[in-house]
């Protein structure tokens, strides 16, 4: 069986993936209208789907997830009491934290040194999330 070298960065694409579902509930939280505060919440549910998408991965192949860090980021979000920051900055937040992440996913499938079917899923997110970045650069413009 191949021994794939990248897994300790997909785990860590898995704490900022989860870092970036956060970011987008908080923001949902500082928006004044319903639309965007819906959008937002639905930004963050697709962080969180593919959060799992990858932690299940890991799990198969009884990889445990990073679990101090993703500690840290817990999302029991009736426990979380985020600080209220400016809604501008929160959107700048979860847009850099998605670029920072598209450089992530760049680099593992630039190595190819997982196996396929997880470069595939990491495809398929890298593609949903340039197009999310487009999407929320034109709302807030």
């Amino acid at each position: 069986m191949k021994k794939y070298h990248d897994f300790e960065k997909l785990n860590r694409l898995l704490v900022a993936s989860f870092e970036a579902e956060k970011l987008y509930y908080n923001a949902a939280l500082e928006a004044k209208k319903t639309e965007m505060k819906r959008f937002l919440n639905y930004m963050s549910v697709e962080r969180n789907r593919m959060s799992h998408d990858i932690s299940n991965e890991l799990h198969s192949r009884d990889i445990e997830p990073l679990k101090e860090d993703v500690e840290k980021v817990n999302l029991d979000h009736s426990k979380t009491d985020p600080q209220p920051v400016a809604f501008s900055v929160a959107i700048a937040q979860c847009l850099s934290r998605d670029k920072n992440n598209v450089k992530r996913y760049d680099e593992l499938l630039e190595r190819k040194d997982l196996p396929d079917s997880i470069l595939t899923m990491l495809e398929r997110q890298r593609t949903k999330i340039t197009q999310y970045i487009t999407e929320v650069e034109k709302l807030v413009q």
